[in-house]
């Protein structure tokens, strides 16, 4: 038996699944205009709430992947909205515990 937690790629959520998936972390404009620089990254760990043309979801954790004294955008609690398509950018994996 495996005693440790499954990490496996999702490409269809459900209600209620523990997901985790990486984003970007942008600096602030510098500029009216033109690209923001990409200053790290961020790692989410989640809970589905609901799903719609965008999903919700309930913050568990945020761990900081790449970036120095770089701040996180969200927060553990908080309930976020993300598109289908920025979770499947971001390497989407499903949680199953360990048996």
């Amino acid at each position: 038996m495996n005693d440790t937690p499954q990490w496996q790629p999702c490409d269809k959520p459900k209600l209620g699944d523990t997901l985790r998936w990486n984003e970007p972390l942008w600096a602030k404009p510098t500029k009216p205009r033109g690209k923001r620089d990409k200053i790290g990254e961020q790692q989410v760990t989640a809970i589905l709430l609901t799903r719609s043309d965008l999903l919700e979801f309930k913050v568990v954790d945020v761990k900081i992947t790449h970036g120095e004294n770089v701040p996180t955008t969200v927060q553990p609690d908080d309930v976020i909205k993300r598109k289908k398509t920025s979770i499947a950018l971001g390497g989407c994996h499903k949680f199953f515990p360990a048996e």
